[in-house]
């Protein structure tokens, strides 16, 4: 019997980690399975003709919000081609109630809810036996789906897909929490795999050459012993070209957690934080349990060594959160000073306590995937595209990480930070750029422009930040064309770095080095505390957290 475990990714460079925890599984019941991975982006014909080739006898499909569509049209047009064809479908777009009524008339003929690992291989025995009726007796019954052992996926077929791409792992499973918005609260319990396996998993991923080693736990730090041992293990691969991301509680992080994060290697980790909102009605509401200011404190202090990557996450519409507190929220959050700040939008998930409370607070969702919120009682349709088009100004510079300098300088100008995201969206909206396409040099000039139109705004400081950064990010020693009347000047770097003495000058250090001559204050609470009239940019030396060129005031330079 030829079995398909397929997935279709969000994006080419994540693999799916289900399907391969789910081939792990069979293989311990001595069940041959055969994994299968697409993307979104791959055509519908190129997976379909893929699919049809391997004349598969069982096609087990694992379904997400970003692939439920895709996945419903592959069902359908499989069952019609290959009547014979036994298909089952699990994930999280089938684990709530009635999913059954909606994929057995389009052609699928089991209905796997909730973990696989244990079902699906008794399943496919059932299958192979031509026991149907056992076959769905293991679905109804749950019990037969009390153990939970580890069992590696990382097969030799899995190591040579994962190098420079991004690979999941989970050191436990489930979560304490009970977040109305998420389908992890629905779990029962929360447990923990023996963390020498997970060391030597984590050795085979970075031996693999994966890019990132992404922890889907949640909540890693809730257990302080094992994360520790976790985090101080990761530190032997300092030397290496890896990352490693996991999902933390700021609020709950221990001294000695707090300890071991400011003391790893740079660029070794990164860090994502749901905050989510600092409306106390809101995160009651959704059960969200967070000490706010105690948050914020442990992630301002995480970024000040400046050796970790930040990621701060924000929901638009959840309950009691108007416009007037979602904006505190943006304000308070962006305080952090994090790398990322991904501002979200709520979506109403099947099985979730949010989707079955939604009448309560006027909800107003997409009917389809990703069943994102239009509008409740708290805040407007028109509104709610108000912040969609912050998120996509908030996305093209602060997230981008090119505009770092600029964007801190412009604070200055501002009462909130809301307001500066919100003008540039509607600049950038106003020129009908805002959901286009933009080239990187373009988005700079228009940043520039739409700051020279605030009131009191310095035109050389301006320019000295925006061709800092364009050097910076771009990796370029020419200034940009729309600066070339600028005050704002490119040194020549051969007469000048010359000078030093036992610098050593080479003819390829033009495209190494750049030395801008503007204007460049520091301001503290308002006030400058410092200007600089020379910078100097090391375009060879990448700051190994944010990705962009080394900078230094010139004098400092010359001294070193």
């Amino acid at each position: 019997m030829k079995t398909l475990l397929i997935a279709i990714n969000a994006k080419y460079e994540h693999e799916s980690l289900a399907v391969w925890c789910l081939n792990a599984a069979c293989h311990r019941h001595h069940i041959t399975t055969k994994v299968q991975q697409y993307s979104i982006n791959d055509s519908m014909q190129r997976i379909w003709a893929s699919i049809l080739e391997e004349t598969p006898d069982v096609a087990a499909f694992s379904c997400y919000i970003w692939n439920r569509e895709l996945i419903v049209k592959l069902i359908g047009d499989l069952k019609k081609a290959r009547p014979e064809c036994t298909i089952i479908v699990g994930g999280p777009e089938v684990s709530y109630d009635g999913s059954e009524k909606e994929f057995h008339p389009i052609g699928a003929d089991f209905v796997v809810k909730g973990e696989g690992e244990e079902r699906l291989p008794l399943i496919l025995r059932a299958i192979a036996e031509q026991n149907l009726n056992h076959a769905k007796e293991i679905l109804e019954k749950s019990v037969v789906c009390t153990k939970r052992d580890y069992a590696s996926p990382y097969t030799a077929e899995y190591l040579k897909r994962i190098k420079d791409r991004i690979a999941y792992i989970e050191s436990s499973r489930g979560c304490p929490y009970r977040c109305s918005y998420c389908l992890s609260s629905e779990s029962t319990k929360l447990e923990y795999y023996p963390v020498e396996i997970i060391k030597e998993d984590i050795r085979k991923l970075v031996n693999a050459r994966a890019k990132v080693i992404k922890f889907v736990d949640r909540s890693f730090n809730v257990n302080e012993e094992h994360s520790l041992k976790i985090w101080d293990f990761i530190r032997e691969f300092e030397n290496e070209r890896i990352t490693f991301h996991f999902e933390i509680n700021p609020d709950i992080l221990t001294k000695r957690q707090m300890d071991s994060l400011l003391a790893m290697p740079a660029g070794l980790v990164q860090l994502e934080a749901g905050i989510q909102s600092v409306n106390p009605k809101t995160l009651e509401a959704v059960s969200r349990v967070m000490k706010v200011e105690k948050a914020v404190e442990n992630l301002k202090t995480l970024m000040s060594k400046g050796n970790l990557h930040i990621h701060v996450d924000l929901i638009a519409g959840l309950p009691y959160e108007d416009m007037d507190s979602l904006r505190e929220s943006f304000n308070t959050i962006y305080q952090i000073g994090a790398h990322h700040l991904q501002l979200g939008f709520l979506k109403l998930l099947h099985g979730t306590r949010v989707r079955r409370e939604a009448d309560s607070h006027g909800y107003k969702y997409r009917d389809y995937p990703p069943y994102e919120v239009i509008e409740n009682k708290y805040i407007s349709s028109a509104e709610m595209l108000e912040i969609k088009d912050i998120e996509e100004a908030l996305d093209r510079t602060l997230n981008s990480g090119r505009f770092t300098s600029t964007l801190k300088y412009l604070e200055n100008y501002f009462a909130e930070p809301f307001y500066l995201y919100k003008g540039f969206a509607e600049f950038l909206k106003s020129r009908g750029r805002l959901y286009q396409p933009i080239a990187a040099a373009k988005l700079f000039e228009y940043l520039r422009n739409y700051a020279l139109q605030i009131d009191g705004i310095n035109k050389l400081e301006l320019d000295s930040f925006i061709a800092l950064d364009y050097a910076c990010s771009i990796k370029n020693t020419v200034l940009p064309e729309f600066l070339k009347d600028s005050d704002v000047k490119a040194l020549d770097v051969k007469r000048l770095l010359e000078k030093i003495p036992d610098f050593g000058w080479k003819k390829e250090y033009r495209k190494r080095f750049m030395v801008l001559e503007g204007r460049f204050p520091t301001k503290m609470e308002g006030k400058i505390t410092a200007v600089e009239n020379r910078i100097i940019v090391d375009t060879a030396n990448i700051d190994p957290v944010t990705k962009r060129a080394d900078i230094r005031p010139y004098g400092i330079f010359t001294q070193d």
